[in-house]
């Protein structure tokens, strides 16, 4: 926990390639786990509307890989707060390296949803052993290999078919090319000195 931001894990539920779009559930509602929290192992749950009235229009919500605030992949481009499932969201992912591999590892079911978020509201019970988040602000969504809610997970790659390519590679136009006038440049450079 890094600033008060807790972090916690939903799930995938779909990767769409050609928009670089996957849908998850963020965090499901009204599902136990066992996190840490400040030092001692507690019982976690959201309540359903955690989250409240939340929309990717307001706000950008950074989507990183892990929970590494300089591994920015993606942002959130919609939110559904009130699905029986918990908090669902729609993210994009950035036409990087990173970007491509993260799309790859969640179309593989590598990959599933986590969230970093900060406790509005939470409501203790059962001698303070179970933590209920009645009330959170979202922070940023991560994909992560090993979630703390099994139910926080990527729950579909929307497009059936992985782009044309090795592997399921998405195509990157004149990459190589562009790549190759960088390695000139380094080179010339070396040269020079």
């Amino acid at each position: 926990m890094a600033d008060g931001i807790l972090i916690r894990t939903g799930r995938l539920s779909g990767v769409e390639f050609r928009e670089r779009v996957i849908d998850m559930v963020v965090v499901p509602y009204e599902t136990e786990t066992v996190v840490l929290h400040q030092g001692r192992r507690i019982r976690e749950l959201f309540e359903r509307g955690a989250f409240g009235r939340i929309t990717a229009d307001r706000r950008r919500f950074p989507v990183n890989r892990g929970h590494l605030a300089d591994a920015v992949v993606g942002k959130a481009i919609s939110f559904d707060p009130d699905a029986p499932d918990g908090l669902l969201a729609s993210v994009r992912i950035a036409q990087t390296e990173l970007g491509d591999e993260t799309l790859q590892l969640a179309s593989e079911g590598l990959l599933d949803a986590s969230v970093g978020y900060r406790p509005k509201r939470v409501v203790w019970a059962d001698g303070r052993s179970l933590m209920r988040v009645a009330s959170a602000w979202l922070e940023h969504i991560a994909l992560v290999p090993d979630p703390a809610y099994t139910d926080a997970r990527v729950l579909a790659v929307r497009a059936a078919e992985p782009p044309p390519g090795p592997a399921g590679a998405v195509p990157t136009p004149l990459l190589d090319e562009v790549r190759g006038w960088k390695l000139n440049e380094r080179f010339a450079s070396i040269g020079r000195e």
